[in-house]
């Protein structure tokens, strides 16, 4: 399970865990607010609908890695 992890860019994993931080530190932030946020903090352009595709991807990747780890066998 943990290979996956490295096959994801550091810019995905970057994505994913400002949006996390930031709707940690202020829960009513959007996920729209904290994309926006990190593409201006790294000072690039970008398509708001890849960036929503590739944070719900890592998003799912990472529910699925806890799940295994945590759930997996538990009954």
């Amino acid at each position: 399970m943990i290979p996956r992890i490295y096959k994801m860019k550091y810019e995905q994993l970057g994505l994913f865990f400002f949006v996390e931080a930031q709707r940690q530190i202020v829960p009513t932030i959007t996920i729209s607010q904290a994309i926006d946020g990190y593409y201006r903090l790294i000072d690039e352009e970008y398509d708001y609908n890849v960036a929503i595709v590739t944070y719900s991807r890592v998003r799912e990747q990472f529910i699925d890695l806890n799940y295994d780890k945590f759930c997996k066998g538990k009954k």
